[in-house]
């Protein structure tokens, strides 16, 4: 009798009642979720700043998350033969994707996975200090992280000494296209005035176009890919994806 109860008040728990309700009133095929496969009349709004379209109530992934998934089937081999992988600040959709491949090794880390809603497997360190030997991985993927870390170049040059020769990194990062030069101030560690400057309070810079000079200057080969320009308008639509999204996609040769 227990048991039933417990299932009533789960079915009837606010948040999961929510998301019923939001199941049924959003039920269409106006747009698809490449990254758990659900189609919705619309993704919800998200965002400090509400962004329309952008978050997929089955999974959670937002823009950036379902553009990495686009670019790594459409522009990398990750899915075929054995392949090493590391993934700091691992994003719960793609973790859940890359853990249950039978060709992919994977490692995925973050600083402080206690306090995030991370896989099991995540692992506590230091991007800026790997404890991996050199030449370790086939691919790095950091996606959205760097902004928040201090000391960006120390980590962009870990990232580089781990990633075996001829390998992949995409390390992508939200960037201001109309500045040169990257915005960061160190003296500055009050939350809301990062907010008011970089956007978010546990952001600690806003990358300018010198962020492919960073990566280079780790030994990155850099290509600049524009990959959502490349999917029509409605397709852009369709998969929640923005042209912003720029994917900075690194090798090692």
């Amino acid at each position: 009798m227990s048991t039933i109860k417990n299932r009533i008040i789960k079915t009837i728990h606010p948040r999961r009642l929510q998301n019923t309700l939001l199941r049924l009133a959003l039920k269409g095929n106006t747009v698809h979720c490449p990254c758990c496969g659900a189609s919705y009349l619309t993704f919800l709004p998200a965002g400090i700043e509400k962004r329309a379209n952008a978050k997929c109530l089955k999974c959670g992934s937002l823009e950036r998350h379902r553009t990495l998934w686009l670019f790594l089937h459409a522009r990398t081999d990750i899915f075929s033969g054995q392949k090493k992988i590391l993934h700091v600040a691992p994003e719960i959709q793609l973790y859940h994707k890359f853990s249950e491949s039978k060709n992919i090794d994977y490692h995925p880390i973050d600083l402080s996975p206690e306090n995030y809603h991370y896989g099991a497997k995540t692992v506590a360190m230091d991007v800026t200090a790997l404890q991996y030997a050199d030449e370790t991985f086939d691919m790095v993927i950091c996606n959205h992280v760097l902004e928040h870390i201090p000391d960006d170049r120390a980590a962009m040059r870990d990232m580089y000494r781990v990633l075996r020769t001829g390998g992949q990194a995409i390390l992508n990062v939200p960037i201001r296209k109309d500045m040169d030069q990257t915005m960061e101030d160190f003296s500055i560690t009050d939350p809301a005035q990062r907010l008011a400057l970089y956007g978010q309070s546990d952001h600690v810079r806003i990358y300018g176009n010198d962020y492919i000079k960073r990566l280079q200057e780790a030994g990155f080969v850099v290509e600049v890919i524009p990959f959502v320009e490349t999917f029509t308008h409605n397709e852009q639509f369709r998969y929640g994806i923005v042209p912003k999204e720029i994917m900075f996609y690194c090798t090692k040769k």
